[in-house]
């Protein structure tokens, strides 16, 4: 899991030159060696785009050893950052990723932002009449798990009156697990501070459970499948994450469609690089929706950090006449979105974002 510190001081530096790596480094599909060999052929590719075969030869050695040395291959893909010789930020990601390198001013963060919103954090409730099992994800893995058993409880299959006695009994029973096991779920959430909930079991079981749950609690609940409570944490894993993909896709088609709209009655919406950029600037954006394979060169004021699509003589917002040009002002972008509080979403496979201009923003006013 990345810390959120981490992640924080990587967004903010602004100290100089950065070399940011991405590897695929699933060793399902190949060996250490080629991932080892895709680094140089990428090392070598970026020395010869700028002309200088020597560029970067502390930056390539650092990376070099790491991957020799130090690098555990537990992960499936992984994301350094190198400046001035330094390894100084290194993020194990729990899914590959396209390899690729970057040489610019701040870190390239455009990767690494997408996994986070891929793989955002949420909690999952496994339910019975009798048992619960809780597991907090984050990063795409099972970050604590705890369980709690109720009375046991088994179904009475002989008739007779003292037999419809006995299954109230159980029945109460069994209201009562129900009762127990939501205060527990909303004990959980509230001490990890869990905004999104996903449950798992019968579907009797769980339409039962949210009707228990008060208000904000069932607010929290963004799906449903279902599993036998014995199910493996590998399985409820890989289960839980199938539906926090299908989410988070419906989750960014709303998103798209309120912004577009918002934008089209000049509401609080935006669509466009120059518009976005410019709103951005003024700290206006509350979500800025990004596509996936989305780039756009720009200008950027080196006064007042004024990101601008188009070029001018003077900064629209400072007048300052240093502007530099810069290949790719999504990822300046996406920075100026995190250091302002906004959410970022990287959006996939989304024709009416890509008719748009492939950047648009929902406003906070």
């Amino acid at each position: 899991m990345i810390d959120e510190k981490e992640l924080q001081a990587l967004f903010q530096y602004e100290k100089g030159p950065v070399l940011s790596v991405y590897l695929d480094t699933d060793l399902s599909d190949k060996s250490k060696e080629a991932v080892r060999l895709t680094f140089r052929n990428l090392a070598r590719d970026l020395q010869a785009s700028r002309g200088d075969a020597k560029l970067l030869a502390k930056e390539i050695e650092s990376v070099q050893n790491w991957l020799n040395f130090e690098y555990d291959w537990q992960s499936r893909g992984v994301a350094l950052f190198i400046s001035d010789g330094d390894l100084w930020q290194v993020f194990p990601l729990p899914i590959a990723v396209r390899s690729r390198l970057y040489y610019t001013e701040r870190p390239y963060v455009r990767p690494l932002t997408d996994v986070a919103d891929r793989l955002g954090e949420y909690a999952v409730a496994l339910i019975d009449r009798e048992s619960l099992r809780l597991f907090s994800v984050a990063w795409g893995k099972i970050r604590a798990e705890t369980e709690a058993v109720g009375e046991e409880l088994k179904r009475h299959k002989q008739g007779g009156w003292a037999a419809a006695r006995y299954q109230r009994h159980e029945d109460n029973l069994a209201l009562h697990n129900l009762k127990h096991a939501v205060e527990v779920i909303q004990a959980f959430c509230e001490q990890r501070n869990c905004r999104r909930l996903m449950l798992g079991g019968s579907p009797e079981v769980l339409a039962q459970v949210k009707e228990l749950m008060p208000y904000a609690l069932r607010e929290r609940v963004i799906g449903e499948f279902a599993v036998d409570i014995e199910a493996s944490a590998n399985e409820v894993l890989i289960r839980s994450l199938d539906v926090a993909q299908q989410v988070d896709a419906e989750e960014e088609h709303k998103l798209v469609a309120e912004a577009i709209t918002a934008a089209a009655k000049g509401a609080n919406g935006v669509t466009g690089l120059a518009d976005t950029l410019y709103e951005l600037h003024q700290g206006r954006v509350q979500v800025l929706l990004v596509e996936e394979d989305y780039h756009a060169p720009g200008f950027v004021c080196t006064h007042c950090g004024y990101v601008a699509a188009q070029p001018a003589e003077a900064c629209a917002f400072c007048q300052s006449t240093e502007i530099e040009e810069t290949p790719d002002v999504v990822n300046l972008a996406i920075h100026k979105a995190i250091e302002t509080g906004a959410d970022v979403n990287i959006v996939r496979e989304n024709e009416a974002l890509r008719a748009a201009g492939g950047i648009a923003a929902i406003l906070r006013y």
